[in-house]
């Protein structure tokens, strides 16, 4: 049973403290949002970093796939691969298009980069979807993130909003990762009253691979009202204290366990992105929209 299994690994205080979280944001999506409420950066902050998407996208700041190369082997089977060419990745007068689309791809495993060749991939394959990911090639540590964001519409799909380590995965702060009436997710649709397209979830990702500590905090449903019809904000307050999460200008997950915050020692970069969720049995093409990038940090 998951609370049993969080009050375990996080305690029942802030397992109490994220129950009512979560609470909160099925009130706020009862109620139909908070009309466009956005939330401001702390006192003894200021602007670091920032991207309103009306201007097309500059290269010297952004690349259009992840860092570490613009496919994931999968096993030997990958699903998706990055717009590195920006063909569905580009800025329109509502904001940053990230766009999926059923386009497959043919790939010889020679041709690719040595580092690249992974053992479990075969010597040709083909990769069906492409899909928009654009990361920052600066990085940052503690601060305000602050991005507004209009989900896709459709089905099979895993948009999200996050931050990955620079120099090791884990850590992970996962703003928010969205799936789309994914089958094995359908069934929870009922706890919020009505059908709604989309869970949304926080999450945090810690602990070493190398070492088999790897682990993750459990991700809590959080509901957002007419997530794809309108700009809604999303923001991370990440502290040497405590991780803090809003969505739609409701606090929706908290921490304050410092063996899981002594993970977070080092900067990370910035992903936006707009995938598919392979294990659905039908996948949409679609395009998610977003606005407003923000990065604040603590003054001395």
């Amino acid at each position: 049973m998951k609370i049993l299994e969080r009050i375990k690994k996080h305690g029942l205080s802030e397992t109490i403290k994220n129950i009512q979280n979560q609470l909160s944001a099925v009130k706020n999506y009862k109620s139909g949002g908070s009309k466009g409420a956005k939330l401001l950066s702390p006192v003894g902050y200021e602007k670091v970093f920032e991207d309103r998407f009306d201007t097309p996208l500059n290269k010297d700041e952004w690349r259009l796939q992840e860092p570490w190369g613009w496919f994931h082997p999968n096993g030997g089977n990958p699903v998706q691969y990055y717009d590195k060419d920006g063909k569905y990745t580009y800025v329109s007068p509502d904001g940053l298009v990230l766009e999926t689309r059923k386009d497959p791809i043919t790939v010889k495993k020679s041709e690719l980069p040595d580092w690249q060749q992974n053992p479990d991939l075969p010597e040709e394959f083909t990769i069906d979807w492409r899909v928009s990911c654009v990361t920052t090639k600066k990085t940052f540590q503690y601060g305000w993130y602050s991005l507004e964001v209009k989900l896709p519409v459709g089905q099979g799909l895993w948009p999200a909003f996050w931050l990955s380590g620079d120099e090791t995965w884990p850590p992970e702060i996962d703003i928010f990762e969205g799936y789309s009436l994914v089958d094995k997710y359908y069934s929870k649709e009922k706890l919020f009253g009505k059908k709604k397209d989309w869970v949304i979830q926080p999450n945090l990702h810690y602990g070493n691979v190398d070492q088999g500590t790897k682990d993750q905090y459990l991700a809590y449903d959080c509901p957002v009202f007419e997530s794809t019809d309108r700009f809604v904000q999303y923001v991370l307050h990440w502290t040497e204290d405590f991780i803090k999460i809003y969505y739609d200008g409701v606090l929706v997950f908290e921490t304050y366990n410092k063996n899981i915050l002594s993970d977070y020692n080092q900067k990370m970069y910035i992903i936006i992105n707009n995938g598919i969720y392979s294990e659905c049995s039908h996948i949409d093409e679609s395009a998610m929209i977003v606005k407003n990038l923000q990065v604040y940090q603590k003054t001395n």
